[in-house]
């Protein structure tokens, strides 16, 4: 068949070998099909064909989906009006589904907007020897262009990057400058048209060639307990490997958007983003255009999706399009294109870990050995953090006597990856099941065993000097296999396994212990702005930023709750620097964590005033109370 159906390696549409297998794929379902016709043709009671290859002539079925939703039964003696625990609807679910949420870019257009569009480096390392932008100037509807000269001398250093590259560009997607135009379109193609000569320099790219070159952040992260090597030696078992996991893009709906919009007195500057840390982009903001940040105010309504691309990534993009928004002192927005967003914003590290295991005969792990490598692109960014949050988190709910691990870096040009949900320990956690898989197989246990044998308990010492206190892993566990009917089902899945040859079912239980809040401490807090109004309306608001995982609505339950009013009385207007300062990301799984405890700090104080009030008109409503203050 390969030889009837020749081709070639640059055939049109790509993936050559996956569309020769499906060829000779459907060309052996045909041949099975009609063998087995044939048969019941024949009517005959023997086959040449073994009988778990007869699936593969079995017609595919959905079967009708069914669902189910199951709330938390609400408490008898809760009060009626408190919202928390009930389930209410998101927020913003019915303007979501109909359209009418408004995203950054849905905002209307100011009468002398502008439209930016980046100037991005075309070379992954090279030194900039000369830009001309005297063909973009001259394209229709090209208003101006901005580059490194119209920052202020001395606040071009942005996180550790700059806001426009000056001298050397380290990355393709690299920021050099700015097109300014009446139209996206128009911006766009001149944007294409700036002429840029570069020295090209040697690059890295990968993460063998930054090993190769020790090309690393620093400075290394490590951290030894016991005795590996000793605990090698007496070892029942070594087992030594590499585990590669490649990069993933955010892929979120919304690309990266941004408004600056400058006000005519006072050097002041109102942004409009999508972006996880508004506080962040308010510091960066009026450090690149030399004022102080009361001076800033970044809003944020909702974000069309995160996952960690828009927590950094975001603060360069808004610090840019404020510099032009200053020069030109018109309005100035930039939405950047799905193929721009994905090209220039990074995505998941990509990591390979070099690991060596010690174990025992019944599959108990006592040392293990790991040295980790990520690729994190041209700036540092979040590259230790995430690296530290993978040293962390690759114990997962195990425990492990000896640890000696290590964490690189690496200084490459790519553009510099950063957050995605999990923060490296899904890279970490993938490792020590990986190890647990293949030690099953050595040892001849089921792969739930292994994994019960390997669970933390109380009492345990990690190896970032934690002591184990209230351990639920085992519990938890125990009570899944128990109520999945997991033993039945596997054995379900073992015998459709063994009578069909090309279907295959599977069936897994991964523990996983997740490290909550983040490392440095003072990043741990929360900020909230609660107000009443004399017709008992309540506005709330805090430092956190809703990205579709239902943080304001569960604020607002938070809020009801307290102060015991309606849901419906409770509206959450928008974040913003403005109200809420100096607030942290909205990240780190912690958002309802810190910014609901502020909520609920905010509200008893105000349920503290209202009380005497209350106590004075029993009888009195809601409004009543709040009418008197």
């Amino acid at each position: 068949l390969f030889e009837d159906m020749p081709l070639s390696f640059s055939a049109p549409g790509g993936m050559i070998e996956f569309r020769k297998a499906l060829a000779a794929s459907f060309f052996f379902k045909f041949y099975l099909l009609v063998s087995s016709q044939i048969l019941l043709d024949k009517e005959s009671s023997t086959s040449p064909l073994p009988y778990s290859y007869l699936s593969a002539c079995s017609f595919f079925k959905q079967d009708p989906m069914q669902n189910i939703q199951a709330f938390e039964k609400v408490d008898p003696t809760q009060a009626e009006n408190s919202g928390l625990r009930k389930p209410i609807a998101h927020k913003s679910a019915l303007t979501q589904a109909t359209g009418e949420a408004i995203y950054c870019d849905d905002m209307p257009t100011f009468s002398n907007e502008l439209n930016a569009s980046f100037v991005l480096s075309k070379k992954a390392h090279a030194l900039i020897k000369s830009i001309n932008y005297k063909k973009a100037l001259q394209m229709p509807g090209v208003v101006s262009h901005v580059t490194a000269a119209d920052v202020p001398v001395g606040n071009h250093s942005i996180m550790d990057g700059e806001v426009f590259a000056t001298s050397e560009v380290t990355c393709i997607g690299s920021v050099i400058g700015i097109i300014l135009a009446d139209t996206k379109e128009n911006a766009d193609n001149a944007a294409n048209a700036v002429e840029i000569e570069y020295e090209e320099l040697p690059a890295i790219l990968t993460i063998e060639e930054a090993i190769e070159a020790e090309s690393f952040y620093l400075p290394i992260h490590n951290r030894q307990v016991g005795n590996v090597e000793r605990e090698f030696e007496i070892a029942d078992h070594i087992f030594e490997g590499e585990l590669r996991i490649g990069g993933q893009e955010h892929f979120y709906l919304e690309t990266h958007c941004y408004l600056a919009l400058p006000k005519l007195e006072n050097d002041e500057m109102e942004i409009f983003a999508s972006s996880q840390s508004p506080s962040d982009i308010q510091m960066n903001v009026a450090k690149a255009l030399n004022i102080p940040a009361n001076r800033v105010i970044c809003r944020v309504k909702r974000l069309g999706g995160s996952f960690g691309g828009k927590e950094t990534k975001s603060v360069g993009f808004a610090t840019a399009i404020a510099v032009a928004a200053q020069k030109t002192r018109r309005p100035v927005r930039c939405s950047l294109d799905r193929d721009v967003d994905m090209s220039i914003t990074g995505t998941r590290h990509p990591f390979l870990i070099k690991y060596k295991v010690g174990f025992s005969n019944n599959g108990v792990i006592h040392a293990v050995k790991l040295r980790i490598y990520s690729n994190g692109g041209n700036t540092l960014d979040l590259s230790t953090a995430v690296m530290d949050r993978a040293l962390i988190g690759f114990r997962s709910c195990y425990h492990f006597e000896h640890i000696d691990v290590a964490g690189y870096p690496c200084k490459t040009n790519i553009p510099s990856n950063t957050a995605f949900r999990g923060f490296g320990s899904p890279q970490g956690m993938l490792l020590i099941e990986t190890i647990l898989t293949n030690i099953a197989t050595t040892c001849a246990i089921s792969q739930v065993k292994v994994r019960q044998l390997n669970l933390h308990h109380d009492g345990d010492l990690t190896h970032y000097n934690m002591i184990i206190e209230q351990s639920r892993a085992q519990a938890v566990l125990d009570t899944v296999i128990e109520k999945s009917q997991y033993e039945r089902r596997r054995l379900q899945v073992d015998s459709y396994n063994r009578e069909n040859r090309w279907k295959k079912r599977g069936i897994a239980i991964v523990p996983i212990a997740f490290p909550i809040s983040y490392p440095s401490k003072f990043l741990n807090q929360g900020g909230a702005l609660v107000m009443i109004y004399v017709d008992g309306s309540v506005l709330l608001s805090h430092g956190g930023t809703e990205m579709g995982q239902g943080l304001h609505t569960k604020l607002v339950q938070i809020c009801s709750h307290v102060l015991g009013v309606p849901v419906e009385k409770v509206h959450m207007i928008e974040t913003s620097t403005s109200s809420v300062p100096n607030a942290s990301s909205t990240s780190a799984s912690v958002g309802t964590d810190l910014n609901g405890a502020a909520v609920l700090n905010a509200c008893e104080k105000l349920r503290d005033r209202i009380a005497p009030y209350q106590a004075a008109n029993p009888k009195g409503k809601w409004e009543d109370w709040v009418r008197v203050l």
